[in-house]
């Protein structure tokens, strides 16, 4: 995922939480609002409850690839933040179908 589709400041992510609308399934959370940016910002939350840190970098690295492959897709102006709902393993796949039914039920995918 290229760097200026991120989010990477707190300040970006407390305004997500502060200003955000959501959508849910039974294995994420979307939190999106409105940006002033041009391109569509995606940012990563996963807490320390999730697991330690190598499952919690397992996660967040295949959500990464998950949004990579439809950042073309993504309607501009917004900042995203994905958060996982259980504890246990997801497979890849599940992950794909996921974040994309999450992004088309709040209008972000073209």
């Amino acid at each position: 995922m290229k760097s200026i589709y991120r989010l990477k400041k707190n300040s970006q992510y407390n305004y997500v939480y502060k200003h955000a609308e959501s959508v849910a399934d039974k294995n994420f959370i979307m939190l999106y609002c409105t940006a002033r940016s041009n391109p569509t910002r995606v940012g990563f939350s996963v807490s320390k409850r999730y697991g330690k840190a190598v499952r919690r970098n397992r996660i967040r690295r295949q959500m990464k690839a998950a949004v990579s492959a439809v950042a073309e897709r993504l309607v501009t102006g917004y900042n995203v933040v994905f958060i996982p709902r259980r504890h246990g393993e997801y497979d890849f796949d599940e992950i794909v179908c996921s974040l994309d039914g999450l992004l088309s039920k709040a209008g972000l995918l073209r």
